[in-house]
């Protein structure tokens, strides 16, 4: 598994790195509970500190386990970058 290194952007009008995803989840080596993105591809990513808790809000939310009636988020296009000097992910 690699870390996702989001690209920096200057503006909104940029685009970051767009991977389609089947999966946001977490692996849990010694404990540590670290999130992570499974590409449609195949490819594994560990998310970087910083997005961390944005994948642990959305994993909270509904991806595995969609509750009857509602649809799972995943698959889905998510954009990750870095503007400003913050780190983001956005689901498109």
């Amino acid at each position: 598994m690699m870390l996702l290194q989001p690209p920096t952007i200057a503006s909104a009008q940029e685009k970051g790195m767009i991977l389609d995803v089947a999966a946001l989840g977490r692996h849990d080596p010694l404990g540590a509970d670290i999130p992570y993105v499974r590409a449609t591809d195949g490819w594994m990513f560990e998310l970087p500190e910083e997005l961390r808790e944005w994948a642990r809000s959305v994993i909270g939310g509904n991806p595995h386990n969609p509750q009857p009636g509602y649809p799972s988020e995943f698959p889905c296009r998510i954009e990750f970058g870095v503007r400003e000097g913050r780190m983001y992910a956005e689901m498109l």
